[in-house]
């Protein structure tokens, strides 16, 4: 049949830059390998699940007024050939065509859903375009992994001459031997040879190389890679890497090709590198080598690793494994998606928090495979929609490089925090369960005189002893181990601060400082710092922290103000003097700690505030002062000129839930720029004081009468750097003897009896009250 709603449909083809969300449902995680498949919506390309429980298309579809879905369903076709075994020589691409076939229909939910029949050419022209447009979480990935290619000089000074038996016509197949796919074009003169041969003799010939090694014509193009957009793969082999090509269009017209008739035909360096990074595996064994088994169920389902997505994966079984995150967004995914006005889920991130959660305790998702008889791991689901909203406009955590999983967990709860803002004036916020106060004690040593001041914080950085073992020849430094309550003390002992300017004094002094808790969150969250400089390159140290499995008392880390006897130091403005002159900087302390990644703001303060010590106090300065406000504010800013905030910030700032007065104050703190003021917003308190942070505190997290807390999850790592190697998750459910650890490894979940926490690099410890 073909009803109304086809002709009064406006229908357009979806450019290369627009997100077709054909593999996955935005709100949930059924997908097209699924029996009821996937609908497209031939409008705005969002993908829903059409079958039961939730039929997300059809929601979408009463929402949108689009009634116009396509449906996608894979089906893997029957094969006894054995998968070409993997290399790293290079990466070859493994056509889905070959493994699959797709059922395809065209359907109207503004007819009930109904399927069909003689589908008008312009509507088969736009579902043939999203049947071969890239998955829009691929495509975020993908340009991920490109965008890490840059440019090099030897595009720009290329001299072309093409061959006097160049033709077009002998494009398809490489001149040296019978090889079709793989194709790489000289683009001095035009010569087409093969690719890389692998060590089992599959791939190419090393055709193309050979002609590199013989001519020194040094760039190439990848033939099937080229797009109407005028991008494709190129290679410099002078550089031996792959490389953008500005003048890519020019360079083709030379040999009489023209980009805006080409039509991509193979997988590009950037998908095929994204399929080979998700095929690494890792063992799921105990120190001892047993094969732990694997499990599922509500609450434990695996995440997928997207490529390098292990920090967040762990970072997110972790942080749900909390009662309030859980609580949150799970039991109201259903009602939320009804009533969201965002008419596209995926560029919502409270949908993308339900969706989540949904996914994780759901247990819809959480199905061990068998193969043979054997039980084998569960296939899990993929957070790529999630990381695609939660790090956009991030431009790290929007890459496909590995992240330090405790950044992470602090840009998640500012994401979650802006999310949550205009919802009930923020009191559904789960985040809240992180936040606590702490008080920094300032006593001057020659008039004794005191200032106590407060800080709102919600992550906590802990210091770790370094007693290197006796070293063993030919073995890696072992340590000595350190219990926790070690780091505590270091954290809150007394530190010197020489050149104090006393305001009582008048002079310059010695003063001693200490920080403490002055309130305690219901969750604390903390990093342990096992880092160093080797050779000017942080190195992580393998500290054993010795963490009690049983109650842990932090009662006597407990600010307790200013006590009687105790005479206050007098408030000052502590400005700098107009004349004073900048303080040096040691620029090539700064140029290594920018290296691993820290902003260059950060990283200027980091060297002053510690007096040009060195890139290791700098470092750690970094890692204890992360959750301040004003970490990425210029060390000295200039004052503003405008008596009056923006309008337009203040509106934007305001629809957050923040009140007018503060978003004003910040803004004109922050000489007008808004992420400054919203960092402010989040992370000041407004006014906080001794006398009112007991008022200030939420009254479902009151910890005056309680500071008993007990490990129920925590984030390892492997590796050298927190930047690379691979992160794990152990998380605990339920409490007191009907508790039980779990192992999260990815997608892969198992019972862990005896939790290894020594090497952990994130703890999360609750409150027992």
């Amino acid at each position: 049949m073909v009803c109304d709603h086809v002709s009064q449909a406006v229908l357009t083809l979806p450019a290369l830059s627009t997100p077709v969300y054909k593999e996955e449902c935005t709100q949930c995680f059924d997908d097209h390998n699924m029996a009821a498949g996937i609908d497209v919506c031939l409008s705005c390309f969002n993908g829903g699940c059409p079958g039961t429980p939730n039929n997300h298309a059809h929601q979408h579809a009463m929402k949108s007024g689009h009634h116009l879905t396509v449906n996608i369903r894979r089906v893997r076709k029957e094969s006894d050939e054995r998968p070409a075994k993997l290399t790293k020589l290079e990466i070859v691409e493994e056509p889905e065509n070959d493994q699959y076939e797709f059922e395809t229909f065209v359907r109207c939910w503004g007819c009930s859903g109904a399927q069909l029949d003689n589908v008008p050419e312009d509507v088969q022209r736009v579902v043939h375009a999203v049947l071969h447009a890239v998955e829009a979480s691929k495509g975020s990935e993908i340009k991920a992994w490109a965008e890490e290619v840059t440019a090099c000089s030897h595009f720009d000074s290329l001299t072309q001459a093409p061959a006097a038996d160049f033709s077009s016509e002998a494009l398809h197949q490489c001149s040296m031997c019978d090889k079709r796919d793989n194709l790489w074009m000289c683009l001095s003169c035009g010569h087409v040879g093969c690719g890389r041969k692998q060590y089992d003799g599959s791939g190419g010939n090393n055709h193309a190389i050979a002609h590199f090694e013989q001519t020194g014509h040094r760039v190439s193009v990848k033939l099937g890679t080229i797009t109407p957009e005028g991008t494709a793969d190129a290679y410099c082999y002078a550089c031996d890497d792959n490389k953008l090509n500005p003048h890519l269009a020019q360079h083709l017209q030379v040999f009489g090709i023209n980009v805006a008739a080409q039509q991509k035909t193979e997988k590009s360096i950037a998908e095929l590198q994204l399929e080979h990074n998700l095929k690494f595996d890792f063992s799921m064994t105990t120190a001892d080598g047993t094969q732990l088994q694997p499990v599922a169920g509500p609450g434990l389902t695996g995440l997928r690793n997207l490529g390098n997505s292990c920090y967040l994966a762990s970072v997110m079984q972790c942080v749900f494994g909390i009662d309030r995150f859980r609580d949150r967004y799970f039991p109201s995914a259903a009602d939320h998606f009804l009533t969201c006005s965002q008419l596209h889920p995926a560029k919502c991130m409270l949908c993308q928090l339900h969706k989540l959660a949904n996914g994780l305790w759901s247990g819809r998702y959480a199905v061990l495979e068998t193969e043979n008889g054997e039980t084998r791991h569960q296939h899990g689901i993929s957070p790529a929609h999630f990381k695609a909203m939660v790090a956009r406009d991030h431009p790290e955590f929007a890459s496909m490089r590995q992240q330090d999983a405790f950044e992470f967990l602090q840009h998640l709860n500012k994401q979650v925090d802006i999310a949550e803002r205009p919802v009930e004036g923020g009191a559904l916020n789960p985040t809240s369960v992180f936040d606590f106060t702490t008080e920094e004690r300032l006593q001057c040593t020659k008039c004794s005189r005191v200032r106590y001041t407060t800080q709102k914080s919600s992550l906590l950085s802990l210091p770790v002893a370094k007693r290197p073992l006796a070293a063993v020849e030919g073995a890696p430094q072992e340590f000595e181990p350190v219990q926790l309550a070690e780091c505590f003390d270091m954290m809150t002992a007394d530190e010197t601060v020489d050149g104090y300017m006393c305001p009582s004094c008048e002079q310059p002094t010695t003063a001693k400082k200490s920080t403490r808790f002055a309130t305690f969150p219901k969750v604390l969250a903390v990093q342990v710092r096992r880092f160093e400089f080797v050779n000017w390159v942080p190195q992580k140290l393998e500290i054993p922290v010795q963490v009690p499995q049983g109650p842990i008392e932090l009662g006597a880390y407990r600010g307790q103000g200013l006590q009687p006897g105790e005479e206050a130091l007098p408030e000052t403005d502590d400005q700098p003097p107009t004349d004073a002159q900048p303080e040096p900087v040691d620029e090539s302390v700064v140029a290594q700690l920018e290296s691993m990644g820290f902003p260059r703001v950060r990283c200027v303060k980091a060297v002053k505030k510690t007096g040009n010590t060195g890139a290791e106090s700098a470092m750690n300065w970094i890692f204890e002062h992360m959750d301040d406000a004003d970490i990425d504010a210029p060390d000295s800013e200039p004052q503003g000129t405008a008596a009056v905030a923006d309008p337009a910030a203040v509106e934007q700032l305001m629809a957050m839930g923040f009140p007018q007065a503060r978003v004003e104050r910040e803004l004109l703190q922050s000489d007008g720029d808004a992420n400054r003021a919203l960092d402010r917003l989040l992370n000041l308190s407004d006014d906080v004081t001794m006398d009112n942070v007991a008022a200030a505190t939420d009254p479902k997290d009151d910890s005056a009468s309680c500071s008993q807390y007990e490990l129920t999850g925590f984030v390892s790592h492997k590796g050298s750097s927190v930047h690379c190697g691979h992160y794990v998750a152990t998380v605990r459910h339920g409490l007191g003897t009907d508790s039980a650890w779990f192992f999260f490894n990815d997608a892969r979940v198992v019972a862990q009896p005896e939790p290894q926490s020594e090497q952990a690099y994130v703890y999360f410890f609750t409150r027992n009250d």
